[in-house]
């Protein structure tokens, strides 16, 4: 069966992509277009100018390209059709193609499902396709095509040759295990586990970072009503977005948008002001605004310079002086004056956020996971991994031991998709677009 669909985005474009996947592709393609040559005759990778034609009625002049079995992105044969970019004229080439009874419309992700079935691409790498769709910063770029190209599976595959090792010597002195030989001493083994442990753990401790890549930064505006929070919001966006009056409340949701600092991504939360009151709608946004304080990177304590507060923020906070065009204060070295009136102090806060979370130049390590599902497979590894050496320490035999191991093994496969359930495979993909 023949897979087909629209590669590109969907909507007016200069081109659209339609890309075609499967057995006979070429064959079942040539029926609908101009070009003279007999199949044997095509020249993969090469583009041909055509037009395409459904039952000799014109559609379009398009450019086509064909893949050999291989050599294409699903590893199948395949072809890619770049038409104009209407509507209308993808809307007339899909009905004609699916008009064909070995030709139906591929699932969401089902391109990409098909380069990593067909040993194209391991799991992580799929993953980082849709991680590089929806990149917003160049963190998120950087991240992603790392991933994509492979960083992140050799570092696995590191740690995947060292629990090998480890099991090749248990299983070894299983087999001679009646034989009079000095075999490995219980404390090196587990002094071996240890040294697994701690390079998964970097991993794991990575998370954080790498999720700051993907995602960006979490920054929550906080503070007194009429501090100045929404006025700092619209100073970081330089529009007009949120609604800024002198009345009490007027902040009753929590409002988010992003912006991008040093190449990360800023996400930034203007919070309800926190105070007592028993308007019901606003405090439904100052029970919001919590729980936004507590999931933040960064806390921006926003301070009226006129009318300074004494509340204190817990975690990782940077006291902003709003308000200093009217009254100038001393500060410490993590305050920022600014004013919001002037656009004074405003650009340093924004790189100040960013050296508070990072502290470092915008550069990518291996061992920043940036997926959930990658950092619960690690602790779960780490997890049976601990239970290994906790048998060696209880002097169980080697076939218990083995069998930790083992264990701990197939769930860093997980991460790989060699040892992934098809459910979890069929979930992952499906959160992809149709056409990728």
């Amino acid at each position: 069966m023949i897979i087909a669909a629209l590669a590109s985005a969907p909507g007016k474009a200069g081109i659209s992509v339609i890309r075609l996947s499967g057995n006979d592709t070429i064959k079942t393609v040539k029926e609908y277009l101009s070009i003279e040559e007999k199949l044997h005759e095509i020249v993969y990778n090469k583009l041909y100018l055509t037009d395409f034609l459904n039952e000799g009625e014109f559609i379009d002049q398009v450019t086509v390209a064909f893949f050999k079995e291989g050599h294409s992105y699903t590893g199948e044969e395949s072809a890619e059709i770049f038409c104009h970019g209407s509507p209308i004229i993808v809307r007339k080439i899909l009905e004609a193609l699916y008009l064909e009874k070995n030709i139906r419309e591929a699932k969401p992700g089902e391109f990409t499902e098909k380069r990593f079935m067909n040993g194209k691409m391991d799991l992580v790498q799929a993953e980082a396709v849709i991680d590089l769709i929806n990149s917003e910063s160049d963190a998120a770029y950087i991240s992603s095509t790392e991933q994509l190209k492979g960083g992140l599976s050799e570092e696995l595959k590191k740690i995947n040759a060292m629990l090998i090792e480890l099991m090749s010597i248990l299983e070894l002195e299983l087999d001679f295990a009646d034989e009079d030989l000095d075999f490995t001493p219980n404390d090196e083994i587990t002094g071996k586990i240890d040294i697994a442990v701690e390079v998964i753990n970097k991993f794991i401790q990575g998370y954080q970072k790498g999720r700051i890549f993907r995602d960006g930064i979490k920054v929550a505006l906080v503070g007194d009503v009429n501090v100045g929070k929404s006025s700092l919001m619209n100073a970081f966006l330089k529009s007009d977005r949120v609604i800024v009056t002198d009345i009490a409340g007027t902040t009753r949701d929590v409002i988010e948008e992003k912006i991008e600092v040093n190449g990360y991504l800023l996400r930034i939360f203007d919070t309800a002001g926190i105070r007592e009151t028993e308007d019901i709608i606003e405090n439904e946004g100052i029970s919001r605004s919590r729980r936004i304080i507590e999931e933040a990177d960064i806390v921006l304590h926003v301070i009226d310079s006129t009318d300074p507060s004494e509340d204190e923020y817990a975690g990782n906070v940077i006291k902003v002086y709003n308000k200093t065009d009217l009254e100038d204060v001393i500060i410490d070295e993590n305050s920022v004056k600014i004013s919001c009136k002037t656009g004074s102090g405003i650009e340093e806060l924004k790189h100040k956020i960013v050296k508070n979370v990072i502290d470092e130049e915008l550069t990518y390590r291996p061992y920043y996971i940036s997926n959930v599902r990658h950092l619960n497979i690690l602790k779960e590894t780490v997890s049976q991994l601990e239970q290994a050496k906790m048998s060696i320490q209880q002097g169980q035999n080697n076939e218990v031991v083995i069998v930790d191991m083992r264990q701990a093994l197939d769930t860093l496969g997980e991460i790989t998709g060699e040892t992934t359930s098809m459910d979890i495979i069929n979930n992952i993909f499906g959160s992809f677009c149709i056409g990728k």
